[in-house]
């Protein structure tokens, strides 16, 4: 049993020898719940032992040892809490054609979703109302827009956090309170803080 006040087992990031591509793995009894969320790469989640359950595109996925998920670039998915003694998982993030950077309504991509936009706004240009835009969005990407808006953030906080950007500075830029508000949300939704992602996203020479 986990002590109370030790931290709960997180995804550990590293990047992989080819270029672009990003792994993460877990193990552990307690699989952690992740909040709905998309990547901006094509995902492959893998269970080498035990087993994890996946929400995704609307689905429900229950992954025992050996099987394989591919999760494309854009797509809604959460991880859920799942209890399995000694589950091994390992995520693969590969460069998509398809970003997931753009959201697509009715054919018509959003590649300028503004993060301080109103909906409103960007309902009537379309010519829905705000509810109307809001149901017809959140069908369609799987996530309501201002949840969208959230991880689309969060998504290039994780790619800032490759190079050599200040959590601080990171957090307000994106439109955060604070470096603390950044991280509640960057680990509800990739299972690891800022901080520790950034140390494993860096090679070894760097992080001495």
């Amino acid at each position: 049993m986990t002590p109370p006040d030790a931290a709960p087992p997180c995804w550990h990031y590293a990047p992989a020898p080819h270029d672009g591509v990003e792994l993460a793995h877990w193990q552990g009894t307690q699989v952690p719940l992740l909040q709905p969320h998309f990547h901006r790469q094509t995902q492959l989640s893998f269970v080498l032992r035990g087993s994890r359950v996946v929400e995704a595109g609307g689905q429900r996925f229950e992954l025992r040892a050996g099987d394989c998920l591919a999760i494309p670039a854009g797509v809604a998915h959460r991880g859920l809490a799942h209890t399995h003694a000694g589950t091994v998982c390992l995520n693969v993030y590969a460069p998509a054609e398809r970003t997931g950077a753009a959201c697509v309504l009715d054919g018509q991509a959003l590649d300028a979703l503004e993060w301080h936009e109103p909906v409103s706004r960007i309902a009537r240009r379309l010519g829905l109302s705000r509810e109307a835009f809001t149901r017809r969005f959140a069908a369609q990407t799987g996530l309501p827009p201002h949840a969208w808006r959230l991880v689309d953030r969060l998504n290039v906080a994780r790619e800032r956090l490759r190079g050599d950007a200040e959590l601080a500075d990171l957090a307000l830029e994106l439109g955060f309170t604070d470096q603390s508000h950044l991280g509640r949300h960057f680990r509800r939704v990739f299972g690891v803080s800022p901080g520790r992602y950034r140390r494993g996203m860096r090679p070894p020479s760097q992080t001495s």
